[in-house]
C-alpha cells in the first residue's frame, strides 16, 4: 500500500492512527491497516487503479514512453483526475501487455 493511499485514508477518517508521535509521524496498528487493505481489495475501483508510475513499472517502460502511447492512443486511462493525473487499470494493463507485447 503506498503512501498516498494511507494518507487519503487518514483524510477520509477510514484509518485511524494508532499513535501520533510529538512530531506528528503516525503510527498504525498492523491489524487495522491489513483489514484497511483487505477492504481495498474488495473495492475494484480502490485497488486496481495504478499511478503513471506505477503503470510504466509494470509494463516496463518510462512514464515519458507511457506518456507517449496514451497520445497516440494505443493504451487509455481508466480514469483522468480533475487535476489531469491518469490511473491506469491493472488488469486492463497486464491485457494490453499481454496481447500487444509492445507499446
Amino acid at each position: 500500500m503506498s503512501q498516498a493511499t494511507v494518507l487519503r485514508a487518514v483524510a477520509r477518517g477510514l484509518l485511524r492512527p494508532a499513535l501520533v508521535t510529538p512530531g506528528g509521524h503516525r503510527r498504525f496498528s498492523a491489524d487495522e491497516v491489513e483489514a484497511f487493505a483487505e477492504g481495498l481489495q474488495d473495492d475494484p475501483d480502490g485497488a486496481r487503479l495504478l499511478t503513471t508510475g506505477e503503470a510504466a513499472r509494470l509494463l516496463g517502460v518510462s512514464q515519458p514512453t507511457l506518456n507517449r502511447a496514451v497520445r497516440r492512443g494505443r493504451i487509455h486511462p481508466t480514469l483522468t483526475t480533475p487535476g489531469g493525473h491518469r490511473r491506469f487499470d491493472s488488469a486492463e494493463l497486464s491485457a494490453a501487455l499481454y496481447f500487444e507485447g509492445t507499446l
